[in-house]
């Protein structure tokens, strides 16, 4: 195939996510804004951020925002994976974006992780990890499945345990890194 036919088709392929984009944020206003999973999702996100901003360790406040910023940047990754091979979907979305639900990846998640590393730090973060790993997957995933508001098309929680555990250890590693420096001036 010729460079000027890739361009082309890759053309096409944009147009049909563009115009299906236009569609979902069609939908989105008509069934989806200011109806019940709308305001769920609102509320599930200022609540995660108030809560952390009044409980959150304040001298270690940068740390804890970098470990969060790594959960936030790993998980919308995997999402986006998951929901392109149509593993599942979201409905209730506080914006009409393709892929991932808001309030889970840019609230929820990283707040929990963050208030987790702070949390009892004389416990092994391995023990945090399978805490977090058990209750995001066996507790967290299906209560939103409940409400309608996660659907899986070909993913079973247990695959999500191993990731959520090795996300929280990855992000509590880099959280208590010693390797943080000054920068100085040069």
């Amino acid at each position: 195939m010729k460079n000027d036919e890739k361009i082309d088709n890759a053309g096409i392929f944009f147009d049909q996510f563009h115009k299906l984009h236009q569609e979902f944020g069609r939908f989105w206003f008509e069934e989806i804004l200011f109806h019940w999973e709308w305001s769920v999702s609102l509320l599930l996100s200022i609540g995660a951020w108030i809560f952390w901003v009044f409980y959150r360790k304040k001298d270690s406040t940068h740390r804890l925002l970098y470990a969060g910023i790594l959960a936030v940047s790993i998980s919308v990754c995997l999402d986006y994976i998951g929901t392109a091979l149509g593993l599942w979907y979201y409905v209730g979305k506080l914006i009409p974006t393709f892929p991932a639900w808001m309030p889970f990846h840019f609230c929820l998640l990283p707040v929990a992780i963050m208030f987790l590393i702070q949390t009892k730090p004389h416990i092994a973060p391995w023990k945090k990890g399978i805490l977090f790993g058990l209750l995001t997957s066996f507790i967290g995933e299906p209560i939103f499945e409940w409400a309608g508001i996660y659907v899986l098309t070909g993913w079973h929680y247990i695959y999500s345990f191993p990731i959520y555990t090795l996300l929280y250890l990855f992000c509590d590693y880099m959280a208590k890194s010693k390797s943080f420096e000054p920068i100085s001036k040069t």
